[in-house]
């Protein structure tokens, strides 16, 4: 496998996720950092008012739920976003970027955490009593799949890239 740097990495594997709502790689070169966007839609065949997070209705025939991750050089700080903007903030070692396994877990991680909101957020729409939808992040099984890419992938860098 031949190296690749960070956003090489983020790229094809994010294309390689299966998702069908919208996923989009953001890379701010300033603040070195890159966002993930997560989009999620579904069909209101029967026209439910639905509330978001401002308290803005919507009937609209297609109902989108977005969130994102942010991913930041550790050695930078957050740059000026806040944190709790974000499903999750992770962090990458300067110009040495992620491990390989980091990277592996996240994507894994990542399908796992866009499977389950597809699924709740179809329940969160076919169900009157659930009041609200949000995804869920576990560092904890983030850290369990981290241990098991650790043993698994060779140990390099994705080093953030240059430009």
């Amino acid at each position: 496998m031949a190296r690749q740097d960070l956003l090489e990495f983020l790229k094809r594997g994010l294309d390689a996720l299966d998702f069908k709502g919208d996923i989009s790689l953001d890379w701010d070169k300033k603040s070195h950092s890159f966002v993930v966007d997560l989009v999620f839609y579904i069909e209101n065949k029967a026209g439910q008012q639905m509330e978001d997070a401002d308290g803005i209705l919507s009937d609209e025939p297609i109902i989108a739920f977005s969130d994102a991750i942010l991913i930041y050089d550790g050695k930078k700080g957050l740059a000026g976003y806040n944190a709790d903007d974000f499903l999750a903030c992770l962090a990458f070692d300067g110009k040495e970027g992620w491990s390989l396994a980091y990277g592996k877990a996240f994507l894994t991680y990542l399908q796992i955490i866009m499977d389950n909101g597809t699924r709740d957020l179809l329940k969160f729409f076919a169900d009157d009593e659930d009041e609200i939808f949000e995804l869920e992040w576990s560092d904890e099984e983030f850290s369990r799949l981290l241990k098991n890419a650790e043993s698994e992938y060779p140990r390099h860098s994705l080093h953030y890239p240059k430009f």
